[in-house]
């Protein structure tokens, strides 16, 4: 029996695209790219947690095992809480399935960092970048980490704020967080049993919970990647990129 179980959430009934990970990229369901990913870890078994009898069907065709979980999950957070309840497994990986490009190299870098790391309640992934465009842009989540790779912050700002631009810290890279989590099992349980806290409340974060109760997530540097879909023009800006990188 593997330590380790990858959930991957997926709600269909999203608010900007209703339906999005059962949406057409190149031949597959967004979803099963996520899925055929995931499997290429060999980490161990894969779930998709849904609420929807239309994405368990889907899931079944392409031979993935969906769990059914309440329509009332607040976060994919809660639904692969509730879709890992009663599992053996030490560690659970919370792969987003709205993100057709993820790396099965990235999701094995989260799970042995949370492994390998006895301080670690969290792992997840950042990767260096010094373009405006993504810095300035509130959907792109900032990190602010320590010198061994803890982090301090999350927040949709511009952090850490450089005061001065010099020759020094110009090229010095910001971090933007990537949503994938390695949790620790227990670390799961007493995250989710925890209120909402200021802080996420006010930047819209789920992961300042954790860090406000003192949890500590650590995060590993990994290469970007494809466009996660939120919207119909990430859907088509999937299709580029998937003919950009992926057909010869």
């Amino acid at each position: 029996m593997s330590d380790f179980l990858i959930a991957v959430p997926a709600r269909f009934g999203s608010s900007r695209l209703p339906g999005k990970i059962l949406k057409n990229l190149c031949g597959k369901p967004v979803i099963q790219h996520v899925y055929e990913a995931c499997l290429k870890t060999g980490l161990g078994e894969v779930i998709i947690a849904t609420e929807s009898p239309l994405v368990q069907e889907a899931a079944a065709k392409f031979g993935a095992k969906a769990i059914l979980t309440s329509a009332s999950c607040q976060s994919g957070t809660d639904r692969i809480f509730e879709a890992a309840q009663n599992r053996p497994e030490k560690f659970i990986i919370n792969v987003q399935g709205d993100e057709p490009f993820i790396r099965p190299e990235t999701i094995t870098k989260v799970a042995r960092l949370l492994a390998d790391d006895p301080s670690c309640d969290i792992a997840t992934a950042v990767t260096a970048t010094l373009d405006d465009a993504k810095i300035d842009n509130p959907n792109c989540v900032k990190a602010v980490l320590a010198k061994d790779g803890r982090a301090l912050y999350f927040s949709r700002s511009r952090v850490p704020f450089k005061r001065e631009i010099t020759d020094e810290n110009k090229n010095v890279p910001y971090w933007h967080h990537c949503g994938i989590y390695g949790y620790k099992k227990e670390a799961l349980d007493r995250f989710v049993s925890l209120p909402q806290s200021p802080l996420e409340k006010l930047e819209k974060l789920e992961q300042l919970r954790a860090l406000e109760d003192g949890m500590k997530i650590k995060c590993v540097e990994i290469e970007p990647g494809g466009p996660a879909i939120d919207t119909e023009a990430d859907l088509k800006a999937a299709e580029e990129y998937f003919k950009q990188h992926f057909t010869k």
